[in-house]
C-alpha cells in the first residue's frame, strides 16, 4: 500500500486524491470527445460535465453517509469535512452523476442516446484510473484468503483478497469488449443507447459478482447493499433492452392481434345467436 503519494515537507499528497483527479480528467477529455463526435455544442458537453460532477461528488458522499451515519453521529460538521472523515461512494456517484446527466439532456434537447453512449464508452476508462488509486491507499479490503496472489491490507488481520485488482481486470476486459462493439454499431448503425445498455449490464453483472469478495459490515437482507443497487441497475437496464430492442412495439402488436382475434369471436358469437 502506499497512501500517500509524495510529500512536500509537511504537505501530503494522497495517492487516492491524485488518482481521482486523473480519472476525472481522462473521463472528461473521453466523454467531451465522444459528444463532440455527435456534433453536439461545446457549451453543452460542459454544461453535462460540470453539473454531472457536481451531482456525482455531492450524492457519492451523501451515500456513504447514510450508509456510516455512526460515524458522523456525534460531530455532523465531518459530514462535509471531506478531508477530515473522507469516504465516498462509487454507486452514489453513478447514480447521481447520471440522474442529473438524464435531466439535463431532456432540458438542453439533446439526445439521451448520445450522452448515455459516451458515458458507456468512457466510464470504463476513468474507473481503471481511480482503481489504481483505490488500490494503492487500500481504501477498501476484500476477505481474508489463502490464495497465493493474496496481500495484506494495512488495519486488517491476515492476507485478504486484492478486490481493486479483480475489479482492474474487469474492467480491462469490459473496456476492450466496448471496443468491439462501438466498431461494430457503427457498422450495423445500432440505436444511439445499445452501447451504453451493454455497459451497464457488463458492469452491473461483474460488480455483483466481485462484492462477494469485499470485506464489508453493511448487509440488507442476505445480499450487500451494493448489490442491491447493482440489480436495480441490472434490472433497468433489461427494461431497456426490451424497450429499444423493439419489445414495446411488438408487445403493442401482440395486444391489437389479440383484441382483433376477440373481435371476431364475440362478432362471431353474436352472430349465431341471432340467426339461432
Amino acid at each position: 500500500m502506499l497512501p500517500i503519494l509524495f510529500s512536500i515537507g509537511s504537505v501530503h499528497i494522497y495517492s487516492l486524491s491524485v488518482f481521482l483527479v486523473l480519472a476525472w480528467l481522462v473521463f472528461s477529455f473521453l466523454f467531451w470527445r465522444s459528444l463532440r463526435s455527435q456534433g453536439i455544442d461545446e457549451e453543452r458537453i460542459f454544461d453535462l460535465t460540470f453539473y454531472g460532477t457536481i451531482a456525482a461528488f455531492v450524492l457519492s458522499r451523501a451515500a456513504y453517509v447514510a450508509v456510516h451515519f455512526e460515524l458522523f453521529r456525534e460531530s455532523p460538521l465531518k459530514i462535509v469535512a471531506v478531508w477530515v472523515a473522507p469516504g465516498m461512494s462509487l454507486y452514489g456517484a453513478l447514480l447521481g452523476g447520471l440522474g442529473i446527466l438524464i435531466f439535463l439532456t431532456r432540458r438542453y434537447k439533446v439526445r439521451l442516446g448520445y450522452v448515455l453512449d459516451a458515458f458507456g464508452m468512457t466510464f470504463g476508462c476513468a474507473y481503471i484510473v481511480g482503481l489504481i488509486g483505490a488500490f494503492l491507499d487500500g481504501s477498501y479490503a476484500g476477505l481474508s484468503s489463502s490464495l497465493p496472489w493474496a496481500i495484506r491490507f494495512a488495519g486488517h488481520v491476515g492476507k485478504r483478497h486484492p478486490v481493486e485488482v479483480y475489479e482492474m481486470i474487469c474492467m480491462v476486459a469490459i473496456v476492450i469488449v466496448m471496443a468491439l462493439l462501438g466498431k461494430k454499431a457503427t457498422v450495423h448503425k445500432w440505436p444511439y443507447g445499445f452501447l451504453a445498455l451493454w455497459f451497464f449490464t457488463m458492469f452491473s453483472v461483474s460488480s455483483f459478482a466481485l462484492e462477494f469478495f469485499k470485506d464489508t459490515p453493511v448487509y440488507l437482507g442476505n445480499l450487500r447493499a451494493n448489490q442491491w443497487v447493482l440489480v436495480a441497475l441490472f434490472a433497468e437496464t433489461m427494461g431497456a433492452f426490451y424497450v429499444r430492442g423493439g419489445g414495446r412495439e411488438k408487445g403493442r402488436i401482440v395486444w391489437y392481434n389479440f383484441q382483433a382475434k376477440c373481435s371476431k369471436i364475440f362478432a362471431f358469437i353474436l352472430k349465431k345467436k341471432k340467426n339461432d
